[in-house]
């Protein structure tokens, strides 16, 4: 995630309380969803079936709009060449001369 323009990472840094919020309410939604195929028959499908489908995709959307990915930081520091990497092939270059 990225918070005041710099990157940060979750994982857990001061931020329990609220993982725990949202674990529970991802929780809470997927064991609604499986409550609710149990009402699943050949006679009632329609609703038990939405309730379900809605649940099962709002206990995985919801944590992941909340917390965000866990690897976001801005693409400039992802694509370019590390100075390890840019003396690796140099020396890997050397080598093979």
């Amino acid at each position: 995630m990225i918070r005041n323009g710099k990157a940060i990472d979750h994982s857990n840094h001061g931020g329990v309380w609220g993982s725990l919020i949202a674990w529970l309410v991802a929780f809470a939604s997927l064991v609604g969803a499986i409550y609710a195929m149990g009402w699943w028959t050949f006679d009632n499908v329609w609703l038990p079936g939405l309730i379900a489908m809605t649940l099962a995709t709002l206990a995985m959307a919801l944590p992941k709009a909340v917390l965000g990915r866990s690897d976001t930081v801005d693409t400039v520091a992802i694509h370019t060449q590390h100075p390890v990497e840019v003396g690796s092939s140099h020396a890997a270059g050397r080598l093979h001369h």
